[in-house]
């Protein structure tokens, strides 16, 4: 993986994809969240339409915050084919397009940035609590919530109230948490 080294001031974007968006997030050397959006990917079923949009709407965002840097998280198969092969074309193409735009392109092991920020999973105790307690139903959707919400929970530790409320979804959620995480790498280069 290429680190950015020494530099001390820098606009780093960091993607969340999917088959239905990229969660994205602008954030400053500093960790100051300048920007965080998605763009949507949903109004097609299209992977011609998907790759248009991204092709014309990821510059305007590069180009309005002078990106530089960019780091997208990695593909993690345990999807269907269809749904692999899917997202495997949307950060590819999405992994050029930035790459006209700035030459420094990172990936994010998910497995990785999360324990880098400090996340823990749900274990099978918590799991087996939750089911004993609330049915297995209700826990298994626990169990969906708490995975995204521990995220959220570190940002706000590490960053503040802001990411208390549902201003942003679990996606932008980590597109952020994934750009924070970046910048501690290269802070400990």
């Amino acid at each position: 993986m290429k680190t950015l080294g020494k530099l001390m001031d820098y606009q780093i974007m960091s993607i969340d994809p999917s088959t239905v968006a990229l969660a994205y997030s602008v954030i400053g050397s500093d960790n100051r969240i300048l920007d965080v959006g998605k763009i949507d990917l949903s109004s097609t079923k299209s992977i011609h339409e998907k790759l248009h949009i991204i092709t014309t709407s990821l510059p305007v965002v590069m180009k309005k915050w002078n990106v530089k840097y960019t780091v997208i998280e990695e593909a993690v198969f345990i999807q269907n084919f269809k749904t692999s092969r899917l997202i495997s074309y949307i950060i590819g193409h999405t992994m050029g397009v930035m790459y006209q735009h700035c030459k420094f392109i990172a990936e994010a092991n998910p497995i990785v940035w999360k324990r880098g920020i400090g996340y823990s999973n749900v274990t099978k105790a918590e799991k087996d609590r939750w089911e004993k307690e609330i049915g297995a139903k209700e826990a298994k959707k626990k169990a969906a919530f708490e995975r995204k919400d521990r995220v959220r929970q570190i940002l706000v530790t590490n960053l503040g109230k802001d990411f208390q409320e549902s201003r942003y979804d679990s996606d932008e959620i980590d597109a952020i948490a994934i750009g924070v995480w970046y910048n501690g790498v290269v802070k400990a280069r």
